[in-house]
């Protein structure tokens, strides 16, 4: 269940968050902007739903200074506020919130955009991990490429050395069983590399793909 941390002074704000949302997320709840901020840096939200008129700290320099938090940087923060003005919505994305709600509160209205905007964030998230992993993919393909080609050198002056070998130089004969052996555990680890390079995909309706990363 995605968490949601509300900085909100209003104690009635609050319990009207609360009685719509709990149901359905885990909520903290802060009503000081700069203890906020402690909060959401200490464990990060899924979603932070942030008022402007606080006291001190206001909803707009919190909203900065979580931007600037490398563990809140991508969190999405909704503004919460009684006036309606554009020009305050101006000024709320511009320190960089993702969506502006006016008080009083609309339920559906509410959680469709919170929705929306975890759905959003959720997609955000997958496709930085697929772009790691298109990176990781291409340099396993390269690695592997790289030691294969002095291995499949190093395995044939092996098997030279050992069809030259004289039997009863046993010295030589088990310097040359623990080489094999010591490239045998090298072209195992090429192998795994090589196999998670190999992307497992299930197919959905609609020609939907999902990508099953325990199958790498």
């Amino acid at each position: 269940m995605a968490r949601i941390l509300v900085i909100e002074d209003s104690s009635v704000a609050q319990a009207q968050l609360a009685d719509i949302l709990s149901g359905s997320y885990v909520l903290d709840f802060s009503d000081d902007g700069a203890q906020g901020i402690a909060i959401a840096l200490e464990n990060p939200p899924d979603l932070i739903l942030l008022d402007v008129h606080l006291p001190a700290l206001n909803g707009y320099e919190v909203c900065r200074k979580l931007k600037h938090a490398e563990q809140t940087r991508d969190t999405p923060i909704i503004f919460i506020t009684a006036m309606d003005a554009e020009r305050e919505k101006v000024k709320g994305f511009e320190a960089g919130a993702v969506d502006y709600i006016v008080k009083p509160f609309y339920p559906q209205e509410l959680l469709a955009r919170i929705r929306s905007h975890l759905a959003a964030q959720s997609l955000a998230r997958q496709s930085m991990e697929l772009e790691k992993l298109k990176l990781f993919k291409e340099m396993a393909i390269a690695l592997s490429h790289e030691i294969n080609n002095p291995l499949t050198s190093i395995y044939g002056s092996l098997y030279m050395l050992e069809k030259d070998n004289n039997s009863h130089h046993e010295h030589a004969s088990s310097a040359l069983q623990q080489i094999r052996q010591e490239m045998g555990k090298i072209r195992d680890i090429v192998a795994k590399l090589a196999r998670t390079t190999r992307i497992s995909q299930t197919e959905y309706l609609c020609n939907e793909k999902m990508i099953d990363l325990h199958k790498l």
